[in-house]
């Protein structure tokens, strides 16, 4: 199937937000589908996607040109034997830092997820992990992570009723600290941090689904982004940030089932600084 034919079949993804607008969406599918369809993030020039497909038993990541939107390269059913053997199965959200994709990793038994670093040159496991225990992240719970490059810091959060991010130092990804923030978000699903504040894609409610800032100097929580899912059956997941030439600022996964992912851009909001 054409893109042009999935975006005549595509009913959803408009802002409901004054101020901001959709600019574009961009759909994959098929192994492409597979390896992006969880977490988001980029450098400026590339995307960094997870996948899972559990059903499947498919795992994988990929990196993607912005501009193009082609896929540049592909790791496909691809899991860290050390990892696998201790029964982690599911990539969650990622995130970008010098080099490196740091990208969330929930376990079956949902006892001890973690963060696992991944070269973002070859897209293949650096050998550093952390496990993160139920005292930090309880019942195995971790869909998302988030850098933040100024104070070599990374921020974590919950799926449900998440009313309180953690803190790690990213270098050794020892935890820090519990920041409450100030209202509960609920199914989130990615996050990414720009300018201060950390973004956070929520897929929340039927049929809008929302993306929340939260200050991590002040756990101040704000509404920035309301879409309209349309007719589809969408799932949010991933979101990442970068300012460019056409408007976009938002850069956020949808996938559209059964098979269809779309990395739709959005605009700033207006209180951004860009």
């Amino acid at each position: 199937m054409k893109t042009s034919l999935l975006k005549r079949l595509d009913f959803s993804g408009k802002s409901l937000t004054d101020g901001i607008r959709l600019v574009d969406s961009r759909y994959y599918t098929g192994t492409d589908f597979y390896a992006s369809a969880q977490g988001i993030t980029n450098d400026g020039q590339y995307y960094y996607c997870t996948g899972t497909v559990l059903p499947l038993g498919f795992r994988g990541l990929s990196k993607i040109d912005m501009r193009t939107g082609a896929v540049v390269m592909k790791e496909e059913n691809y899991l860290p034997p050390i990892l696998e053997r201790q029964g982690f199965h599911h990539y969650g959200g990622c995130t970008y830092f010098e080099k490196k994709i740091y990208v969330a990793i929930e376990d079956k038994a949902g006892a001890h997820p973690c963060i696992g670093v991944f070269s973002a040159d070859t897209l293949e496991f650096t050998g550093q992990y952390q496990m993160l225990g139920p005292e930090i992240q309880p019942n195995g719970n971790l869909p998302w992570c988030a850098a933040d490059k100024e104070n070599r810091l990374l921020y974590t959060g919950y799926f449900n009723h998440c009313d309180h991010i953690n803190v790690f130092h990213i270098d050794t990804l020892e935890f820090i600290r519990h920041i409450p923030i100030s209202c509960v978000v609920e199914h989130t699903q990615g996050a990414e941090m720009w300018n201060g504040l950390i973004y956070i894609s929520c897929h929340d409610t039927w049929p809008k689904k929302h993306i929340y800032s939260i200050d991590p100097a002040t756990g101040e929580t704000k509404l920035v982004l309301e879409r309209d899912a349309g007719k589809n059956i969408i799932e949010s997941e991933g979101i990442t940030i970068c300012p460019m030439e056409d408007g976009s600022f938002f850069h956020q996964l949808d996938v559209i089932y059964p098979f269809t992912l779309a990395i739709r851009r959005y605009s700033a909001p207006p209180e951004a600084a860009l």
